[in-house]
């Protein structure tokens, strides 16, 4: 796949040269959906009794290619087009960004992804932790204060059930912090099961939006360090998408039906890539050294039996069955990169058990709600917004748009607009429009 929407196009045709007709009708629906993100963004923000008499009458969806588009699953979309299976499956190729595989997974989400990546994607300089690093002075600018080693382990709810404030763990105990709101950016699973108390966990309404959506995908990571620089190594900045099968949702299904014993021998796809490759800092900071990461589908139950041990005293058993997932994953990077050949200097695994511990996800997700089909129902889509049926407590991230840093940072702009009763977005566009002025203009 190439970057660049030209390309991309160019780029499918020469490989499937008698079906560019599909190919056409296929950007062409990409496109006319992408344009109707705004629509997801207004359905968070109209009044949900209104939403409701919307969806009922059936005016979203006869108004919005979006939102049409967002009760269809990718597999039923792409069997419009007269396409062939290989050329099915290549335009599937984006499914383990998400990990939902295509007769799961809405149109409008992979529309929305494959419309943002057409001219390529963005790396921080210096890596993702640059991101915190250059937001924390603003926040502490602004009068705020940050706080690391202090693990928040309840929202403190007054005698009418409002929220109003937090409990941190502190070495010395529990500490109770104050605040006249409460903003959530923990997944809607962790911040209703787990942070609430008893009583609030149990009201209808939280039952109620809990039941509306399901457990993301499980991964299975595995981190690869190489002694080499990238120029050495042969290493790019890109991502590989690895499949052993056109058919996604067959091969997907039958692998996680499989006992942990039987899957490393059937995993259906890879994600492969290089962090080290895509910063230009890294060489600097860590000549002839290079990164890989291969990730990989994965069930929860497959290491459950080990959830309640201690995170790297896990014993051999698990050890066993982590290494037989590196070996299948190691056996086929090395078929892609015959040159990384005795250049390994070590290897680090991330099981679904890693997640609580590294991403304070108890649910061992790495993600938040899955973004299936049954999440991108407009109803559903309406009800999670930054409001929460706790008085005081608003939710933020990517559970209030959709996954990933795009949708979280979407997340945040409406539970800023919600809090502050007025529009960020449209500040935003404003302040876009300012600096495109400011910019020196082009000459031919």
């Amino acid at each position: 796949m190439y970057s660049g929407e030209k390309a991309y196009v160019q780029g499918l045709k020469e490989k499937f040269p008698n079906e560019e007709a599909a190919i056409d009708k296929y950007m062409k629906m990409v496109k006319e959906v992408a344009k109707g993100t705004l629509h997801m963004v207004l359905l968070k923000s109209l009044p949900l009794p209104l939403v409701r008499l919307l969806d009922s009458l059936g005016v979203l969806a006869f108004c919005s290619p979006f939102l049409r588009a967002a009760t269809q699953s990718l597999e039923e979309v792409l069997s419009q087009l007269p396409a062939s299976p290989d050329l099915k499956a290549v335009l599937s190729y984006i499914c383990p960004t998400y990990g939902v595989i295509p007769k799961n997974v809405s149109f409008s989400i992979y529309a929305l992804l494959i419309n943002h990546l057409l001219d390529g994607a963005f790396y921080p300089r210096g890596g993702s932790s640059e991101i915190a690093f250059h937001l924390i002075p603003v926040i502490q600018r602004a009068g705020g204060a940050v706080l690391t080693s202090a693990t928040v382990k309840g929202v403190l709810l007054d005698s009418a059930g409002r929220a109003c404030g937090v409990t941190v763990k502190r070495d010395r105990g529990l500490v109770n912090i104050f605040s006249p709101i409460v903003i959530s950016s923990a997944r809607i699973f962790d911040t209703y099961e787990h942070l609430l108390p008893e009583k609030a966990r149990c009201l209808p309404e939280i039952q109620s939006q809990l039941g509306r959506v399901q457990h993301g995908p499980f991964t299975f990571c595995v981190f690869i360090c190489l002694r080499g620089s990238k120029k050495k190594l042969g290493l790019e900045a890109n991502n590989c998408y690895v499949y052993f099968d056109t058919d996604t949702d067959h091969a997907m299904e039958r692998y996680l039906s499989l006992s942990r014993d039987q899957a490393a021998t059937n995993i259906p796809y890879f994600l492969v890539t290089s962090t080290s490759a895509k910063d230009p800092t890294w060489k600097d900071r860590f000549p002839d050294q290079s990164t890989l990461m291969m990730m990989l589908p994965a069930r929860y139950e497959w290491f459950e039996e080990w959830k309640d041990e201690p995170q790297g005293k896990r014993g051999s058993d698990y050890e066993a069955v982590k290494e037989s997932f590196v070996e299948a994953s190691m056996s086929v990077l090395m078929k892609l990169y015959p040159q990384l050949e005795g250049k390994v200097h070590n290897v680090s695994v991330g099981s679904p058990l890693s997640h609580p511990f590294f991403l304070a996800a108890p649910g061992g997700e790495p993600y938040g709600a899955g973004p299936d089909l049954s999440r991108l129902q407009p109803h559903v889509m309406a009800t999670m917004r930054p409001q929460s049926p706790i008085p005081n407590l608003y939710l933020t991230g990517q559970d209030v748009f959709t996954c990933g840093l795009f949708g979280a940072l979407h997340g945040a702009l409406l539970c800023s607009s919600t809090i502050l009763q007025r529009n960020v977005h449209l500040d935003l566009l404003r302040l876009h429009s300012r600096v495109s002025a400011a910019l020196p203009k082009k000459t031919n």
